[in-house]
């Protein structure tokens, strides 16, 4: 199974200056009122904690009680979906990621997240296509990159999937990933070699 982000990829700050819910820019989205927006950041920032110990069910529980408090944060939405995706509730994972993305359709880590979502149930291109709105979004943004070339390699577009996985090993992102896209190449050749 594929890990899954369990934050956005910046870090998300309350209007008051503490962690907590934010848009995946970290500044407060401007809908709602700005009350309710800040009483969310108290089980956002819970739902956070309990993902990253793995409690994705406690993860899911805070994260409704945010969204129930304030429904316009994408950065929530995208939490929720991918701990409900960590337990294989892949239906409803997608719905919050939707929801994510229909909240912040420029937001590339969403789009990343359902591509993954759709990978772990073997829907392949439905992957693609995320993976590749994500890379037009962020073109150097290394996981969009690698794993658009690692979907290809899947699907068998060898090709293709090398140029991908060789501009991912480019990106500057690539040292936080030692060997990844290295891994991958080889994967590719040797997949490539035998057919």
């Amino acid at each position: 199974m594929r890990i899954y982000s369990l934050l956005p990829m910046v870090l998300l700050t309350c209007i008051v200056g503490t962690p907590g819910l934010a848009d995946s820019h970290g500044k407060f989205p401007g809908k709602g009122s700005i009350d309710a927006y800040n009483k969310a950041c108290d089980p956002a920032d819970a739902a956070v904690a309990y993902a990253k110990k793995g409690d994705y069910d406690a993860a899911i529980k805070y994260d409704r009680e945010a969204i129930s408090i304030y429904p316009y944060d994408s950065a929530t939405h995208h939490n929720l979906g991918n701990a409900l995706a960590k337990l294989r509730r892949f239906d409803e994972a997608r719905k919050s990621q939707e929801t994510a993305i229909a909240l912040e359709p420029n937001y590339d880590g969403a789009w990343i997240s359902i591509g993954i979502t759709y990978e772990d149930e073997r829907k392949l291109i439905d992957a693609e296509r995320c993976y590749r709105k994500a890379v037009e979004l962020q073109p150097n943004g290394y996981q969009g990159v690698i794993d658009l070339g690692d979907i290809l390699r899947q699907q068998g577009k060898f090709n293709e999937a090398r140029e991908w996985l060789l501009k991912a090993k480019a990106t500057p992102d690539t040292a936080r990933f030692p060997g990844e896209a290295d891994a991958k190449l080889r994967q590719c050749d040797l997949k490539n070699a035998s057919n």
